[in-house]
C-alpha cells in the first residue's frame, strides 16, 4: 500500500459535540454520494457510485477518560483491480477536536514500481474545511479554496513577509498572470481549490511581480507566466525553497484545459506526497486507544494488577510507535523511488521535481548582428532588472525607437555586461512594463 496524501488540521472550540454533530452528517452525506446505504452501520459493501467497481466501508468509535476517537475508512476497487483507499479519524479531547485523513492505493498485482496515481482532495474534508473557518494547521490557518490577490504593491509586499516567514509551515503556489505570457487563464482559482487544506496560493500581475523581485531578489521571484512552489524554510544558500515552472515549460503541456489539468494533477501530487510523508497521526490518537483498551481490560479483571496492565499497554504502545516509524521509512523509500530527482534535490543541487520544472530561460549570449528580447521583472537604485524572454505577437508598427529608457539601458549593461547594442526598440502594445528588442 502506498500512502498517497494526509491532512491535518485542529480547533478549539467550546462546543466540540456540536461540531461533532455537524461533522457526522457532512461523512454521511459523503458516503451516501459514494453509494452506501445506512451510512450509520458499522460496516458494509457497497456498489460505487463515482468509482468503477464494488466498496467497503466500516465506522468505529472508541471512547476513553482522555477522549473520544472515530474513524471513517472507505475502499473502492477500479477495473484494473486496485484499490483505493479513504480513511478518517476524529478525536476530540476537552475543547480540541482534531481531524486527520489519509488517502493511500494498493496495486492490482505485485511488482516494485512506482504507482502512478494523481489523487484529488475527497470531497468530504473539501466540506469540512469549508464549513468551519477556524481549523488550523501548527497554528497556521488552514488554506481554503481562495486565492490571495497581491497585484498591487501593498498586498505583494505582504505576500513576500509570508513567503520569508520562519513560522510558515505549509506551501505556497504563486502565479504570475502576465497578460503577455501567462498559459491559462485564472489558474490561481483552479490551483486553490484543488489544494484546499494543504496550501495556499496567490497571484502576481506583471507589475506587483517587480514587488517579488526587489524583496526577494530574482533567484526568489515569480515573473513572466510562470508558476512558482514555495516549501516553506531555506536552503543552504539562503534561498526560498521550492519549484520553478516556467511558462514555456506549461505551454509544453498544452494550452488547452487539457494542458492545464495535466499541470494540476502533477503539482497535487507534489504537494501531496510530501503531505503523506509529513502529516503523521497525531499523539492524541494512540493515547485515546491506549487508555480506552486499559479501561476494557479494568473492567474485565478488576483485580488485575495495575502495573502489569500498564507495562502491557505500554508495550503495545511502544510497538505501534516502532511500526509507524517503519512505515514512515517504507513511505519514504517509495517517495523517493517516484521521484528520480530526489537526492539532487536534497542536496540543492537541482530543485527539478518533475519533467515541466525548469528555474530560468536558457539565457543567450549576445552576438554580433543576433537579436534578443527582454522584459522588465523589478526595478531599484535607477536601474530595471531584465531578463532576456521570448518574442510577442504584436504588429511590427507596435515597436518605437527607445529614446528615453536610461534605467532599461542600464538594466541591460548589468545583465549582460555590455553596451555595444546596435539599436534598443520598445513594444507599446506589451504590459507590466512592456518588452524591449534589441539588435547587437
Amino acid at each position: 500500500m502506498q500512502n498517497l496524501a494526509a491532512y491535518l488540521f485542529e480547533a478549539d472550540i467550546d462546543d466540540p459535540n456540536s461540531r461533532l454533530d455537524v461533522l457526522d452528517h457532512l461523512i454521511d452525506s459523503w458516503l451516501e454520494k459514494k453509494g452506501v446505504q445506512g451510512p450509520r452501520t458499522s460496516d458494509g459493501y457497497f456498489v460505487s457510485k463515482t468509482g468503477d467497481g464494488t466498496g467497503h466501508f466500516s465506522r468505529q468509535m472508541v471512547k476513553s477518560s482522555v477522549g473520544s476517537l472515530s474513524q471513517v475508512e472507505l475502499m473502492e476497487s477500479v477495473d484494473d483491480g486496485a484499490m483505493f483507499t479513504t480513511r478518517m479519524q476524529i478525536a476530540t479531547t476537552g475543547r480540541r477536536i482534531v481531524v486527520y485523513a489519509t488517502l493511500s492505493a494498493t496495486p492490482a498485482e505485485s511488482r516494485v514500481a512506482p504507482i502512478r496515481v494523481y489523487p484529488r482532495c475527497p470531497l468530504v474534508i473539501r466540506s469540512i474545511i469549508e464549513k468551519f473557518g477556524d481549523w488550523k494547521f501548527a497554528d497556521q490557518s488552514v488554506p481554503l479554496a481562495q486565492a490571495f490577490d497581491a497585484t498591487s504593491s501593498k498586498n505583494a509586499k505582504i505576500l513576500c513577509d509570508i513567503l520569508r516567514s520562519e513560522s510558515r509551515r505549509l506551501p505556497v503556489v504563486v502565479v504570475s498572470n502576465d497578460e503577455d505570457e501567462a498559459i491559462w487563464p485564472d489558474l490561481q482559482t483552479k490551483i486553490a481549490e484543488h489544494l484546499v487544506g494543504l496550501a495556499d496560493t496567490a497571484f502576481v500581475s506583471a507589475e506587483s511581480s517587480w514587488v517579488l523581485t526587489d524583496e526577494l531578489e530574482q533567484r526568489d521571484s515569480c515573473y513572466l507566466g510562470a508558476v512558482r512552489l514555495y516549501w516553506p524554510g531555506r536552503r543552504h544558500d539562503g534561498s526560498l525553497a521550492g519549484i520553478n515552472w516556467i511558462a514555456s515549460k506549461l505551454a509544453s503541456l498544452g494550452i488547452d484545459d487539457g494542458g492545464r489539468n495535466r499541470f494540476l494533477a502533477a503539482l497535487r501530487r507534489e504537494i501531496m506526497s510530501v503531505a503523506a510523508l509529513t502529516m503523521v497521526p497525531p499523539v492524541l490518537f494512540r493515547e485515546i486507544r491506549t487508555s480506552a483498551e486499559k479501561e476494557r481490560l479494568l473492567a474485565l479483571e478488576e483485580d488485575a494488577r495495575d502495573y502489569e496492565l500498564t507495562s502491557i499497554i505500554e508495550e503495545n504502545a511502544r510497538l505501534s510507535v516502532e511500526v509507524e516509524k517503519v512505515n514512515s521509512i517504507n513511505q519514504s523509500l517509495r517517495w523517493k523511488l517516484d521521484h528520480p530527482g530526489y537526492h539532487e534535490v536534497a542536496n540543492d543541487q537541482n530543485e527539478s521535481a518533475s519533467e515541466f520544472t525548469h528555474e530560468t530561460i536558457k539565457k543567450k549570449t549576445p552576438t554580433a548582428g543576433s537579436t534578443i528580447y527582454y522584459k522588465k521583472i523589478g526595478s531599484g537604485g535607477g536601474v530595471d532588472t531584465l531578463v532576456q524572454t521570448a518574442s510577442c505577437n504584436h504588429k511590427e508598427s507596435n515597436w518605437k525607437p527607445a529614446f528615453k529608457g536610461d534605467q532599461a539601458e542600464k538594466g541591460l549593461h548589468k545583465l549582460e555586461g555590455r553596451n555595444n547594442w546596435r539599436s534598443i526598440a520598445h513594444c507599446s502594445a506589451c504590459t507590466g512594463g512592456g518588452r524591449w528588442r534589441v539588435n547587437w
